[in-house]
């Protein structure tokens, strides 16, 4: 969201929506005052851009962090999430004072890492920096029972998630002057925000994919997860190998057989582990 963006006028505002007054007023909502939230919202639009700079450059800071993208939510975006929440939420009233304090993603701030273990270390720092409106969520797959006991060892709510998706959302609290913002921010690896950009655009914003496609977007998740595992372990495998060598002639803190373990753990062929450890062999002597 833009600071230029002009104040809409009640006609407008009711066009971009596709409603009219007497839909809006059918689904519990009185229009006049979805126009005025969305008129105050874009006068906060500057201040809003400035807590997404500040967060973002804040996590940054951390060493794990490898890149960090944010946004802003479109007036026009916010108007359809109030539209829907109402269904969800029929007793719920949102008005100008306080909108503020139900809408949780008018920023978003999406922390890109490359190890997903690492995940945990940002996760940390983030509730270190701020305090949370809620505890955090962690998204999982259906077979990541590992992952969620680690996350609810942690105090985390964890969700399966049928698709594949996986990420850790927090929901923090930033108050930059007398006005206190909520801001979303998702954690997910490379690999993860790849897979999710790609069903995000193809399952956005109504649209559901026929049975062909749910199955393309299946495989590419299992490939981004597998992918994510062998980035893991070729980190650790690297860290251990640099170990290896460089005390080689004192007694070893790594050993061959901990050498060997990245390689066990990897989810790839057996022929594709041999030409491995063959590789293994060659550079330790043994």
């Amino acid at each position: 969201m833009a600071g230029h963006l002009q104040i809409a006028t009640f006609p407008v505002i009711l066009s971009k929506l596709c409603e009219s007054e007497g839909s809006l007023y059918e689904k519990g909502l009185i229009a006049n005052e979805l126009e005025d939230i969305y008129n105050d919202y874009i006068r906060r639009g500057e201040e809003l851009q400035d807590i997404a700079m500040l967060v973002a450059n804040t996590v940054m800071r951390q060493k794990d962090v490898h890149a960090v993208r944010y946004r802003v939510k479109e007036p026009l975006h916010l108007l359809k999430k109030i539209i829907r929440k109402k269904k969800e939420y029929p007793d719920r009233h949102l008005n100008t004072s306080n909108y503020l304090e139900f809408i949780n993603d008018l920023v978003g701030v999406r922390i890109l890492h490359l190890y997903k273990e690492t995940c945990h270390e940002i996760g940390n720092y983030i509730q270190q920096i701020w305090e949370l409106k809620r505890e955090p969520y962690a998204y999982v797959r259906r077979n990541g029972l590992l992952e969620a006991k680690k996350f609810s060892s942690r105090n985390y709510r964890v969700f399966v998630n049928d698709r594949g998706y996986k990420a850790q959302h927090y929901i923090i609290k930033v108050k930059p002057a007398r006005q206190q913002y909520f801001v979303e921010v998702q954690v997910k690896t490379l690999f993860e925000e790849g897979w999710s950009e790609v069903d995000h655009r193809i399952r956005y914003p109504d649209h559901k994919p026929n049975e062909l496609l749910h199955r393309l977007l299946w495989l590419l998740n299992h490939f981004t997860s597998t992918a994510d595992e062998v980035a893991t372990q070729i980190q650790a495998l690297a860290d251990d190998l640099h170990t290896y060598m460089y005390n080689a002639k004192a007694e070893p803190r790594v050993t061959v057989s901990q050498l060997h373990s990245h390689i066990d753990m990897l989810p790839v062929e057996e022929q594709e582990k041999q030409y491995l450890y063959a590789c293994l062999a060659k550079l330790t002597g043994s």
